[in-house]
């Protein structure tokens, strides 16, 4: 399976916000890193980092879609 740069950004930057939220002592839930990529999102100079952090975003489960995990 081979991945585009695009797609590596995207889990680097979402890699870079759980471990941002880990290292703070947060809870690691969907809306946390929803919140801190917003965050790295806003704080981003190159274009492309902006929408690889919202690629992520739109990767995350939302709060009102039931979990598959039992």
């Amino acid at each position: 399976m081979s991945i585009n740069d695009d797609e590596k950004l995207t889990n680097i930057l979402l890699g870079e916000a759980i471990m941002a939220l880990l290292e703070q002592g947060s809870p690691v839930y969907a809306e946390q890193v929803k919140a801190k990529l917003e965050e790295m999102a806003a704080a981003a100079q190159s274009p492309g980092r902006k929408q690889a952090c919202q690629r992520a975003i739109d990767e995350l489960p939302r709060a009102d879609t039931p979990s598959t995990r039992h």
